[in-house]
């Protein structure tokens, strides 16, 4: 039986209403992953029911009278906490424009993908800010000065990398004199580092049975708080993504913020800080196949590489399978994740009109399956 010292926040996001986000993992190595979303929509929350009532089962959830422990006991605050908070994107802002002279240097040579593929500087992952990080290949490189050398620094350097390591990402670390005095040779050492890196395991081929599970309870705190669709800024989280066909189809003169046209999309494509969380825990953790959970609908629409598994989850719920809503959703979750980046995607429409207690046993097998 799993303890609560299994459960962990990696990432927190606060809401424009003070409301929290939470990305939770039930893995001690959350590298082969399943991801399951309860509440896109405020006024459905059946999802977040579910869902806490499923890490309560498994012994990992605390009661809603305890506070929730982020940490197992006696551990270090920077080995377990992700929060990709606005303090760590400040903070990252203001290492971009002081960079030091070795780190401009190198960027010359990282920046425009002219190592064949895209470099992010002064990027946050986790409770950390890394020098470079190239996602699709899951690279991180560290630029050290001479403070780096004292034994303080290299247990807190060593508890980085192992970090780092365990969620998938290789770290290569150059000194700043390497940078001054053989750059041709840095770059030489980041592209065989590039070459040898394998791709992130993922897509339909992948195991099931090596997945962990990742949960976002409630993506829409503030529309949940509410009792609305659209969250505090009215933005319908799920036609917010940056698409490409994002605002499309809406009619004559109708826009992306217009009531009149049942859009709700928001002002521009992945403005919300609740799209910016869920497209950030993608580009960060690569989940292999990912559930929503909506209502009312009672299908199980699916979107990308993902027809199998839908087969498999109609059967245990009882729903059809459809491959469309029946209506256009520009700017939709399951475009951007499943169609465009064909991450296999479930959008599980569950019956409104049937009691949510009556829904646990089949929904808890479902999630049983995405392990």
């Amino acid at each position: 039986m799993k303890s609560e010292e299994n459960y962990k926040i990696l990432k927190s996001q606060k809401t424009k209403m003070g409301n929290i986000i939470n990305l939770i993992s039930t893995s001690p190595n959350p590298l082969h992953n399943s991801l399951i979303i309860g509440v896109f929509h405020g006024d459905e929350p059946q999802g977040k029911f579910l869902i806490e009532e499923y890490l309560k089962k498994q012994n990992i959830f605390p009661s809603s009278k305890s506070k929730i422990s982020v940490l197992p006991q006696g551990e270090d605050t920077i080995n377990h906490i992700r929060q990709y908070d606005t303090h760590l994107r400040q903070l990252s802002k203001n290492l971009r424009n002081n960079s030091t002279k070795q780190e401009i240097i190198l960027w010359q040579y990282l920046k425009n993908r002219q190592l064949g593929c895209k470099f992010r500087r002064q990027q946050p992952i986790g409770s950390y800010i890394v020098d470079f990080v190239c996602f699709d290949k899951r690279l991180i490189i560290e630029v050290d000065g001479g403070q780096h050398s004292n034994e303080k620094t290299e247990i807190y350097d060593k508890t980085r990398d192992l970090f780092f390591n365990e969620n998938g990402f290789r770290v290569i670390r150059f000194w700043n004199n390497e940078i001054i005095e053989n750059i041709e040779g840095v770059i030489d050492k980041i592209k065989l580092k590039l070459n040898s890196c394998p791709p992130p395991e993922g897509g339909p081929k992948s195991s099931i049975s090596r997945r962990g599970l990742l949960f976002i309870p409630c993506l829409n705190p503030d529309g949940l708080q509410l009792g609305q669709r659209t969250n505090a800024n009215g933005v319908d989280l799920n036609r917010n993504f940056p698409t490409k066909n994002w605002g499309q189809n809406l009619g004559d003169n109708a826009t992306c913020d217009d009531e009149n046209s049942g859009y709700y999309g928001g002002k521009s494509a992945g403005s919300e800080i609740e799209t910016q969380f869920l497209i950030d825990t993608i580009n960060e953790f690569r989940p292999e196949i990912i559930l929503t959970l909506h209502a009312p609908y009672k299908v199980v629409n699916y979107d990308g590489p993902a027809k199998e598994i839908a087969d498999k989850i109609s059967k245990i719920i009882n729903y059809p399978v459809e491959s469309s809503i029946g209506y256009p959703t520009p700017g939709s979750f399951g475009t951007y994740a499943g169609i465009e980046r064909q991450i296999p995607v479930i959008t599980l429409e569950l019956d409104e009109e049937c009691p949510v207690e009556d829904l646990i046993k089949p929904v808890h097998k479902i999630f049983d399956l995405f392990k």
